[in-house]
């Protein structure tokens, strides 16, 4: 009898411990925003298979089963957008519990709707970027969010700032220029934004046509961008060798890949301004950081 009840008690004991441990989100966390990487993982019992349920809808459909791993990557998110997910946990194909429908959302970068853009995923770090082409370019949509150690940072340092990127040291264009833009990518040489800008209308009217159109960013003036290129251009701001950020929702400034021989370091750059359709190339200084569009290797 003695016996059948420490059977007993170490049954309810396991059982109350398992009821216990809930299915959680690992990543993203429940009711995360800016979310840019191409993973979901939750924490769950060992030695059973799990079923994701993943969509745009609270109530989201079954997106893969049988998975062995407690996460799931590369997924593709769009921008803009709200995500759920939940999962099944399953022992001897019978589903044991269900977590709760977990939420998330993208970083809030409205694209052209009537370009075409396609997925890429960052093998360094799972992070999606959209990309559009032109002409015989393709191009980041959005800006590059790479954590080039000690060479980059967000703006004002807050993550809340991920929709801009990271702004990178000049001087990370000599030191680790190949380490900056993803296998395959590279940062543009300021001839291969001339040929952007020549294809978009010329560079009179390439900060209109590049800039992003929505009245979320950019500070409200008499020249308003309608993106028309696909390009999404958001005032990023810069940081100075002080270093202080400034200029956010102002202007937006692009490292070039083209160094100006007549100054030790230093590289073009390209900028666009709220008060202005053109843009403009001029000297960056190596101390400064700015940010960063990946252009596809022919």
């Amino acid at each position: 009898m003695k016996h059948s009840i420490f059977l007993f008690l170490c049954f309810f004991s396991l059982m109350g411990s398992y009821a216990q441990k809930e299915i959680g989100a690992v990543f993203p966390k429940d009711g995360a925003v800016n979310v840019n990487v191409g993973i979901i993982g939750w924490s769950a019992n060992e030695g059973h298979v799990y079923d994701l349920y993943f969509g745009t809808t609270p109530d989201p459909e079954l997106y893969k089963s049988g998975l062995q791993a407690t996460e799931e990557k590369p997924v593709i998110l769009k921008l803009n957008s709200t995500y759920y997910w939940k999962i099944a946990e399953k022992k001897d194909g019978k589903i044991v519990r269900t977590s709760k429908t977990f939420k998330f959302s993208t970083l809030p970068i409205t694209l052209n709707s009537y370009q075409e853009y396609t997925p890429f995923i960052d093998p360094r770090d799972n992070k999606i970027y959209w990309t559009i082409r032109t002409g015989n370019q393709e191009w980041f949509a959005h800006n590059l969010d790479y954590d080039l150690k000690d060479q980059s940072w967000y703006y004002a340092n807050l993550e809340s700032n991920k929709v801009y990127g990271r702004l990178y040291s000049g001087k990370a264009l000599t030191t680790n220029l190949a380490e900056i833009c993803p296998a395959g990518w590279h940062v543009p040489t300021q001839q291969e934004w001339t040929d952007l800008i020549n294809l978009i209308g010329g560079i009179k009217m390439a900060g209109q046509v590049m800039k992003e159109a929505t009245d979320t960013y950019w500070r409200k003036s008499e020249t308003k961008g309608n993106n028309k290129s696909g390009m999404t251009i958001l005032p990023s701001g810069s940081r100075d060798s002080k270093p202080a950020f400034s200029n956010l929702g102002k202007y937006t400034f692009f490292w070039t890949s083209t160094p100006n021989r007549e100054i030790k370091g230093s590289f073009y750059n390209i900028d666009s301004g709220f008060m202005r359709d053109y843009v403009k190339f001029d000297t960056g200084d190596p101390d400064w950081s700015y940010s960063i569009r990946c252009l596809k290797d022919k």
